[in-house]
């Protein structure tokens, strides 16, 4: 595995979303996507996460972060209880993850009771191989768009 001192930089360590439930956030995320929850903790009171995300310092924030099989701290949660996290029409970030079996990743959230979008289909061209894609939201409201490479 790569440590900071080898990587090539500039290097993408992880995104972080805000949820307002950390367990229904992991039920996607751990259980429908496949990630390792390796660090779940209660945030310092001068954790940066409240500065960054403009949380009052009042509410006591629950992290989690999460990895793949290839890389450390893929992505981090910061539970802000009983707080609205999306707002307005227009969103501003999603995830989209490559997963093994777009189908059955986009049945399970539908089971979940999450919004999804239809399969898309899309051929392999000259520029490269054909993928499945879909999408769906998460009790948050974050997009994640799923796809598999197709042959």
């Amino acid at each position: 595995m790569n440590t900071s001192q080898t990587r090539n930089l500039p290097y993408f360590q992880r995104g972080c979303f805000l949820v307002s439930d950390l367990d229904k956030a992991l039920q996607i995320y751990q259980g429908l996507l496949g990630f390792t929850c390796t660090k779940l903790s209660v945030d310092d009171p001068d954790s940066y996460s409240y500065e960054i995300f403009n949380i009052p310092r009042h509410i006591q924030t629950r992290f989690a972060t999460l990895s793949s099989a290839d890389q450390v701290r893929t992505l981090a949660l910061i539970e802000v209880p009983g707080e609205t996290i999306q707002s307005g029409s227009m969103l501003t970030a999603s995830t989209v993850i490559n997963v093994s079996d777009v189908s059955k990743v986009l049945g399970d959230a539908k089971q979940l009771g999450l919004t999804t979008l239809e399969i898309r289909d899309h051929p392999a061209t000259e520029a490269g191989p054909g993928r499945k894609e879909a999408a769906f939201y998460d009790h948050d409201g974050h997009p994640v768009v799923i796809y598999e490479v197709t042959l």
